[in-house]
């Protein structure tokens, strides 16, 4: 049996980028040629009394930083893997004496763009020229960039200078079996019913929920009285009304979403700020059809009149109108719900989309694992499909 490959993996858990770890290490449990290392860095509570430090303790690239360069210094690995880039900007060193994969959703000056939204601005000027600085050279001394979405490569292309050919897309991906359980949940339609219009965003007013709001009350009062808007939030000052529920306390990957999804007919996410939402793919993979807007990634899986419908950031106009469209229009909203799936099955599947990265990383690996002297056989990399490759 060849020997096993050691391999170190520092892991941002903030946001979307907590299931997306959770994604990776469920593959890393079924895959026998790995043993990993984990340092997970939480965005809240990051362990450690170094992180309570003053000027550590305020600054995320900080701790994200240090800590994963205090859990995987002075270890033998065969590669290393850093999700998010956040995780790399010490790691140079260590890049350049041991192959290795930097992930990314964003690149820092996208993230820069969005950041308003996310409370988020840039520092002063000397911080951002030296955090520039040490993202080139993390970008330089690794074997491969993976990114989330074609945005992303763009971004690492024109603004970092990143040769396209080191830079591989590979979209997170959703437990595509989680999801079958919450389709195999779907109860048949009867003619009275209320269609189930469905928003989750714990970030109630980045994700657009204020404007969702706007928008139904815009509905002429015969479509609002077809229609149930469920909104799934970490907001509680909102109030239940007439045709509204509102969800608190309700964890990603719960039976409970995914009970809230299954009983759902339209998926709508205005967000004003996101990169390539994991709650937008899983709307996918259940057959919903999405109306979200054009920000950031999200137009490489939301295809206009193919998977959803796209309107422009904070329009509660054309909100009301394009959600209008799909509650009178059954064929439409079928339709857009099934094609949004198949799109959920080629491109975001899980067990398709995490392996591709593990075998990235084998790829890596010299042929020698680390301190031992017998040869390693892996698998080769399987061919990159639609949305995996370097286009």
């Amino acid at each position: 049996m060849p020997a096993l490959l050691r391999i170190g993996f520092a892991l941002e858990h903030s946001l979307g980028h907590t299931t997306h770890a959770r994604n990776l290490q469920a593959a890393l449990a079924r895959d026998r040629f790995v043993q990993p290392e984990l340092i997970e860095l939480p965005y809240h509570n990051t362990p450690g009394a170094w992180a309570k430090l003053p000027g550590v303790r305020s600054n995320w690239s900080l701790r994200a930083s240090l800590g994963a360069l205090l859990g995987l210094r002075g270890k033998s690995f065969d590669a290393l893997f850093f999700h998010t880039q956040v995780t790399a900007l010490l790691a140079s060193g260590m890049l350049k004496k041991t192959p290795g994969l930097i992930s990314l959703d964003a690149t820092p000056l996208q993230y820069d763009r969005l950041g308003a939204h996310y409370g988020h601005t840039p520092g002063n000027s000397r911080l951002e020229v030296l955090k520039a600085r040490l993202n080139q050279r993390a970008f330089a001394a690794a074997r491969g960039l993976l990114t989330w979405s074609q945005w992303t490569k763009d971004s690492l292309i024109s603004d970092y200078g990143v040769p396209g050919d080191k830079i591989f897309v590979i979209p997170p991906g959703v437990d595509i079996a989680a999801w079958d359980s919450a389709r195999a949940l779907r109860k048949p339609r009867t003619t009275d019913a209320p269609l189930n219009v469905l928003f989750v965003g714990g970030d109630f007013i980045r994700k657009g929920g204020d404007t969702l709001l706007a928008a139904f009350d815009l509905l002429p009062e015969p479509v609002r009285r077809t229609a149930h808007l469920h909104l799934v939030t970490q907001a509680t000052e909102l109030a239940p009304a007439a045709n509204i529920t509102v969800h608190n306390g309700v964890t990603p990957n719960s039976e409970r979403l995914r009970t809230l999804f299954a009983e759902a007919d339209i998926f709508v996410f205005p967000t004003r700020a996101d990169c390539l939402p994991q709650a937008v793919l899983e709307a996918m993979a259940a057959s919903l059809p999405v109306i979200t807007t054009a920000v950031a990634a999200i137009p490489e899986a939301v295809i206009e009149n193919e998977t959803g419908k796209l309107v422009p950031v904070g329009d509660e106009k054309a909100l009301a109108l394009a959600l209008e469209n799909l509650l009178t229009d059954e064929t439409l909203r079928l339709r857009l719900g099934s094609t949004a799936r198949q799109e959920a099955l080629a491109r975001y599947d899980a067990a398709k989309n995490y392996p591709q990265i593990l075998a990235r990383l084998k790829g890596l690996a010299p042929l020698t694992p680390a301190g031992r002297g017998d040869k390693k056989v892996f698998p080769l990399i399987p061919p990159a499909g639609r949305g995996m490759g370097g286009r």
